[in-house]
């Protein structure tokens, strides 16, 4: 089986941490870090991922955390002090309060149930639209995905016939099913 051409089934019991966990940082977010090292006590630093995707840590100064998980981060960072030789086995815990609220994705146009709709790890964008009643009786072959303000358009026909043609949807995805033109 070509690895590619999987996707995986919708988790029915994922935990809130972990959903939220696949949701990447990115600028404006709140990074609260705690960096534990031996027998020293713990520094918290609270720092806003800027432009860039960084934040500024102790010894280090501008770190990239931007399109990396929680969890990726911290292990970036964890390394990035051994690395550095300033601590020998930190342990890392990166939380973001901007994290911490529902994800969500939000679906419009030609769909039957228009609004927003609870994130659920893995699903695809056809998924999505099925799950929000299908489309209507006017709707085109074409959805738009609009990502982080990239927009993205693809054609029903090519994502229901082909799973590389089907994106794995992220937390605050925005779904449009085009109107046909008569």
């Amino acid at each position: 089986m070509d690895p590619a051409s999987w996707v995986p089934p919708i988790p029915s019991n994922v935990s809130h941490r972990s959903m939220v966990a696949f949701r990447p940082l990115q600028m404006g977010d709140t990074t609260q870090v705690t960096i534990r090292a031996g027998s020293l006590d713990p520094v918290e630093i609270v720092d806003i991922v800027d432009i860039y995707g960084n934040i500024t840590l102790p010894h280090l100064g501008e770190f990239k955390v931007g399109q990396l998980t929680t969890s990726e981060a911290e292990k970036a960072v964890a390394n990035a002090y051994v690395e550095n030789k300033i601590f020998s086995a930190p342990i890392i815990t990166i939380v973001s309060p901007n994290l911490q609220h529902t994800p969500e994705i939000f679906i419009t146009g030609e769909i039957q149930k228009k609004g927003s709709f609870v994130y659920k790890d893995g699903i695809t964008l056809w998924q999505a639209i099925v799950a929000a009643g299908d489309v209507t009786a006017y709707a085109s072959n074409k959805v738009k995905l609009v990502r982080n303000g990239i927009a993205t358009e693809y054609d029903i026909r090519k994502i229901k016939k082909n799973v590389s043609e089907n994106p794995v949807l992220m937390p605050g995805d925005i779904i449009e099913v085009m109107a046909r033109l008569f």
